[in-house]
């Protein structure tokens, strides 16, 4: 019983202290979105299906081809004429 004691009050020390930006500074979550996170922004990273599509243009001479059939994950790529 001393055991699972301590491990519970390890765990929610844990979680207390990951969370202290969070929980009282109320800073705001880290953005992990690709293509509105500015650090990935400024390292060139795009969303898979941005890049994706822009090879496959490369490859036809094309411009991206866009249907407006944006997933959640890439709901804010900055695919030409998908909006």
């Amino acid at each position: 019983m001393k055991t699972l004691l301590a491990a519970i009050i390890f765990v929610g020390l844990a979680v207390l202290l990951l969370g202290v930006n969070i929980f009282f500074f109320h800073r705001p979550f880290p953005d992990g979105e690709i293509s509105t996170n500015p650090e990935m922004r400024k390292r060139g990273i795009k969303c898979a299906r941005q890049e994706e599509l822009e090879m496959l243009a490369a490859q036809k001479g094309r411009k991206l081809p866009c249907d407006g059939n944006v997933s959640d994950a890439c709901a804010s790529c900055t695919l030409n004429n998908c909006k």
